[in-house]
């Protein structure tokens, strides 16, 4: 026997299938960033939060070393570590643009690594982005740390770091175990 809820929950899959709806990944969505949002009104947006305040951090790694044909995500296909490097060098200098704007108006609830693939940083500069995090913010004692990986880039070493910058949580990026649904 089915529930309300679960009956209203399948009438909106159903109705959901046939229309042309958005795919949810993050908030705010992208739409929201465009060449429009300047320094001023990102500048705003922070200044918003008040200091008791819970803080959420989407770090988003744009490479993968090889390109999922499912995948919808922002992210770009390297074989080569370089671009790696320059990518993480800005993020370290946004992170610490974004502290001097935020830290004292609220604490951190969640950090979520997202990408592409996050789990293809090497463990060392995982190791440094935990660290700078947890330098330049306050976080709450049950925050969670969740991050997206590719089971085939991880090994022990990786998973160390992982558990090292205080992950929670693990959202590994198989889609179906399913053959004939994989091609």
């Amino acid at each position: 026997m089915q529930t309300n809820a679960a009956n209203n929950s399948q009438a909106s899959l159903t109705v959901a299938a046939g229309e042309n709806v958005p795919r949810y990944t993050s908030y705010p969505t992208a739409p929201h960033f465009h060449a429009g949002v300047d320094a001023i009104t990102v500048r705003g947006w922070m200044n918003a939060l008040e200091g008791d305040d819970e803080i959420s951090l989407y770090l988003h790694v744009p490479y993968c070393d090889r390109l999922c044909w499912f995948c919808a995500c922002h992210t770009k296909q390297t074989r080569h570590y370089a671009p790696v490097t320059t990518f993480l060098s800005a993020l370290h200098r946004e992170i610490e643009t974004v502290a001097q704007l935020v830290s004292d108006r609220g604490r951190i609830r969640a950090v979520h690594f997202g990408g592409g693939s996050p789990t293809m940083l090497k463990p060392d500069d995982m190791l440094a982005l935990g660290k700078l995090l947890r330098h330049r913010f306050e976080f709450l004692e049950d925050a969670s740390v969740s991050v997206e990986i590719d089971p085939n880039d991880m090994d022990e070493t990786r998973l160390d770091a992982l558990a090292a910058i205080g992950m929670t949580r693990a959202s590994l990026g198989v889609q179906d175990f399913d053959p004939k649904v994989q091609k």
